[in-house]
């Protein structure tokens, strides 16, 4: 009886053995959802929203009075705290190692440039010193297409590629809280189209591709 147990047992061991052998070998565990997968907005100082309704969860939480408006106060209290997530040694300014823990771990998109360069003065937005615009030519009629949006431009509210290097007035590789006030006070004028001090849901321009 005994004997009969122990046949029973190594030829149920080794059919499992057989099929697993013959089973496809396990993949790698699931990781963590990709950076990039998903709708994206990233705010005019460079901070990431992921998920349906950015632009809205960006403007609630800049509106730090919630009336509805954005003033240059708030919007430069807003940039001062998004400055403060990237100046990780708290040392008043963001260097070459804190530009590329920006680029690697909390923005990786931005890196994604979609092929070509940008378009010459892009790196200070719309109607910066330098960028010339387009005209149409002469018998044609029409103008020439709009310049295609690179980096951050492609998810933000300005043509912007990179709102860290973009900030870095002196080009001396690191961005001072100074330089990084700012671009701010610049940001908002671009966006502040009307010129009426203030800005609301409406009157933000489109985002690209909206």
């Amino acid at each position: 009886m005994q004997r009969l147990v122990l046949l029973t047992l190594a030829a149920l061991w080794t059919s499992a053995a057989t099929a697993a052998s013959a089973a496809p070998p396990p993949g790698p565990p699931p990781g963590p959802e990709p950076h990039g997968g998903g709708e994206i907005f990233i705010s005019p100082s460079g901070e990431p929203f992921r998920g349906a309704g950015g632009v809205a969860a960006w403007f609630k939480g800049a509106d730090a009075d919630a009336d509805g408006l954005v003033t240059l106060a708030e919007f430069e209290a807003d940039a001062a705290r998004v400055f403060g997530l990237l100046d990780a040694d708290r040392n008043g300014s963001i260097d070459g190692f804190e530009t590329q823990a920006y680029e690697r771990e909390i923005a990786p998109e931005i890196r994604s440039l979609g092929g070509g360069r940008p378009p010459p003065g892009a790196g200070r937005g719309p109607g910066a010193e330098g960028e010339r615009p387009r005209r149409p030519m002469l018998g044609m009629g029409r103008a020439a297409p709009p310049a295609r949006r690179e980096g951050a431009a492609r998810f933000g509210l300005l043509n912007e590629p990179h709102p860290v290097r973009g900030a870095d007035a002196d080009l001396s590789g690191r961005v001072s809280l100074e330089e990084w006030s700012k671009a701010a006070a610049r940001r908002f004028g671009l966006l502040d189209q009307d010129g009426d001090g203030v800005l609301t849901p409406d009157s933000l321009p489109p985002r690209p591709g909206a």
